[in-house]
């Protein structure tokens, strides 16, 4: 299958972040080339024979996408790389490539992540260990649990005692954080997405976890397919969209539920902490890298 591949030129400083920028939309997978990382042994997906010679000054985020969707992948990039500053050139390269070859390179290089309890594992791969599993197929997207921003959810979900309670993943994704609930002791989970093929991959990854009974994955906005209010709420998002949620999260939540917030950039913090703290506590504030996360409960 083919896809569009989109290159956007940038600094190590703001690759995080341009590539959380293209995973918000392309659900086929992001990649950062930084040569810096090369030399410092840090990790690359996989190495080109040519690398060297092709990434020698900015760093290339590459981000992959139906073939169809590309020019709406490029009017929300563009838009969004404009607020960023002191990022580099920011130049954007399209070309089409041959997806079913990258995936499965990406497939030989990714590991198994631990954190404090969980273990998330490839589906196609085996783990020995004394946590609790989580499998999954991310459609080599973000949401493995490797982004800053996903990081720190988990590291609020891991903290939370869940049993009992019903929890709702807005933009969920691979469906990792309102699976993971449901693993370390939710009762329920709701998993919304506007992106058909991020609920596919979140039914997927609820059956092979045997999820599918306790956890509704629904497509469409918050509005249309969520009338009920919930315990816990995650929506690991951008500061803009979490802008536009407030009224629509705000009308899930009753007295006491904890909202968790991701997806932030540090520069809009202090907007977003004004705007939720009208309805909304704030109990701790996380930071990786220009990320930051809340954890909040409504009053």
């Amino acid at each position: 299958m083919n896809y569009s591949e989109i290159a956007v030129y940038t600094t190590t400083e703001k690759s995080e972040v341009v590539a959380y920028f293209l995973s918000e939309v392309c659900m086929d997978g992001v990649s950062i080339y930084d040569i810096n990382d090369l030399y410092s042994n840090t990790g690359w997906d996989y190495k080109e024979d040519d690398i060297e010679l092709r990434y020698d000054s900015e760093v290339v985020v590459k981000g992959y996408c139906n073939l169809e969707d590309t020019n709406s992948v490029l009017d929300f990039l563009r838009k969004s790389l404009s607020e960023l500053t002191d990022a580099g050139s920011l130049k954007i390269e399209v070309k089409t490539v041959d997806g079913d070859s990258w995936v499965s390179k990406w497939k030989e290089t990714f590991r198994p992540i631990e954190t404090d309890k969980l273990v998330i594992c490839p589906e196609w791969l085996t783990v020995e260990t004394d946590k609790t599993v989580f499998l999954m197929d991310s459609g080599v997207a973000f949401g493995t649990g490797q982004h800053e921003t996903t990081a720190m959810c988990l590291e609020f979900l891991e903290q939370l005692n869940l049993a009992g309670k019903n929890v709702l993943d807005v933009g969920c994704g691979s469906g990792i954080l309102g699976l993971c609930a449901l693993l370390l002791g939710a009762d329920r989970a709701e998993l919304v997405d506007i992106d058909p093929q991020a609920t596919d991959i979140a039914s997927h990854n609820a059956a092979i976890n045997g999820l599918s009974e306790c956890a509704t994955v629904k497509t469409g906005n918050l509005t249309d397919k969520t009338h009920e209010t919930f315990d816990i709420v995650f929506a690991n998002l951008t500061a803009d969209i979490l802008t536009q949620l407030l009224s629509q999260l705000a009308a899930v939540v009753h007295s006491g539920t904890v909202l968790i917030l991701s997806g932030i950039l540090d520069v809009r913090l202090d907007s977003v902490v004004e705007l939720y703290s009208k309805q909304f506590d704030v109990l701790k504030t996380k930071g990786k890298g220009e990320w930051r996360a809340l954890l909040l409960a409504a009053k």
